[in-house]
């Protein structure tokens, strides 16, 4: 290998790293990617769902509209840049299953916050989701990828700790220099020897692609589960959620006979549903729900930007900015995602 002297080195193929990578190029950096793509990404299973109010209690993300206006303006400008449709604006119809949840939208009807997001149906156990969308991950991944490879930007290697040198205004990993690594691991965060203090809470999930002789539904549909049809023909039904260790990213017999178990509940007749297939992957999720961004205490030269966990497509392109802003402009991090939050023992 020829000797290459970089900015910054990239290690993670997944969403996280190659969108970063991709933000460091247009503001002038070199870079390099590495990673193994032998290695399961959860990035190549998620099926890219961006919605901005979550959960039992329907509570709006954060910064929602900002959120959601710069992934917005960040896919929409790859799709330009390479000419394929990346995301997909699409409504949600949520079936409110629990009396939990009837009570959150009695309290959110009245909440002008939550106006531009949440629409009466009619009917009061089903509301519709505005600003809900899904992002091709694959096919999006498939065409930085091709774009770093060309550009002699891309590796494919595992990287190995111990081949990093750590020195006082740089690393040296084999043959590059950079003045800075970033890991972008996903939840094999976990196991950085640099960065294995912080909490990681990772969560194994499945989701199956089916077939059906019936008319897809229009809406992402929400009732605990989520079914998607996407615009290429395919209809995912999603997702598994267990936080219990050890995890594998194999798939099992038991989660695929839950979700189909749970597709017979949902609000919808699907006629010779066929399993075309399942998959498996390991959300890098963190135990109080925020992402990891920023540097370590003592070796300022390695960062991380990671734990974005199911909220991926959505949160990435925002944090991709502000991560840039604080290496070349040294802004301060928001807290809520700054790894200064955690004591490095």
């Amino acid at each position: 290998m020829n000797e290459q002297t970089v900015d910054i080195l990239i290690v993670g193929g997944g969403l996280a790293g190659s969108l970063l990578a991709w933000q460091c190029i247009q503001q002038g950096k070199k870079i390099h990617l590495i990673f193994d793509p032998k290695i399961p990404s959860a990035s190549k299973v998620a099926a890219g769902i961006i919605n901005p109010v979550t959960g039992q209690r329907l509570v709006l993300q954060n910064n929602a509209n900002t959120l959601l206006n710069t992934c917005k303006s960040c896919y929409q400008s790859l799709e330009e840049r390479f000419n394929t449709t990346f995301y997909f604006e699409k409504p949600m119809r949520r079936y409110l299953r629990h009396h939990k949840e009837e009570s959150a939208w009695k309290k959110r009807q009245n909440d002008p916050n939550y106006t531009d997001y949440l629409e009466p149906t009619g009917n009061p156990k089903i509301i519709l989701q505005h600003h809900t969308a899904y992002l091709d991950t694959q096919a999006l991944l498939n065409c930085l990828h091709h774009e770093f490879k060309h550009q002699s930007m891309l590796e494919h290697a595992t990287v190995q700790f111990d081949d990093i040198d750590i020195h006082a205004s740089h690393i040296r990993w084999r043959h590059i220099t950079a003045q800075r690594i970033i890991f972008c691991e996903g939840w094999r965060g976990q196991n950085n020897p640099w960065f294995r203090y912080l909490p990681f809470q990772p969560a194994k999930g499945e989701i199956l692609d089916l077939k059906t002789s019936s008319i897809s539904p229009e809406h992402i549909i929400n009732c605990g589960r989520w079914l998607l049809a996407t615009d290429d023909g395919r209809l995912r039904l999603g997702a598994t959620y267990h936080v219990q260790q050890p995890l594998d990213e194999l798939i099992s017999p038991q989660a695929k006979d839950t979700l189909l178990t749970d597709l017979k509940d949902m609000p919808i007749s699907l006629e010779d549903i066929e399993v075309v297939q399942q998959q498996a992957g390991i959300r890098p999720t963190t135990l109080d729900k925020q992402p990891f961004l920023g540097f370590h205490p003592k070796h300022h030269a390695l960062g991380i930007f990671n734990g974005f966990g199911s909220k991926g497509s959505m949160l990435i392109p925002y944090y991709t900015q502000v991560f840039i802003e604080h290496v070349e402009q040294q802004k301060a991090l928001p807290k809520s995602v700054d790894i200064q939050r955690f004591t490095c023992a």
